[in-house]
């Protein structure tokens, strides 16, 4: 047999398009994108709802006013 054709040989993997174990990897990196977005819009809905509670000595500390500050608040799960 020479180099060439054992190179083509090779090259020509003999797997299937299919794979279980890829299909089962996408799918826990799906799983784990989309729990990871729902806890950060979780984080964030936490961090409005005590965004809500400041007043506005407080607001002004860290450079908001009491418009802004209501603005974000109003904002939904998925903004």
């Amino acid at each position: 047999m020479s180099t060439l054709s054992s190179v083509r040989s090779f090259g020509r993997a003999e797997t299937p398009s299919f794979s279980f174990g890829r299909a089962v990897a996408w799918l826990a990196g799906a799983a784990t994108v989309g729990i990871e977005a729902v806890m950060t819009r979780s984080e964030l809905a936490r961090s409005r709802r005590q965004l809500a509670l400041l007043d506005d000595r407080l607001l002004r500390d860290i450079g908001l006013d009491r418009a802004t500050a209501r603005f974000e608040i109003e904002k939904g799960f998925w903004s």
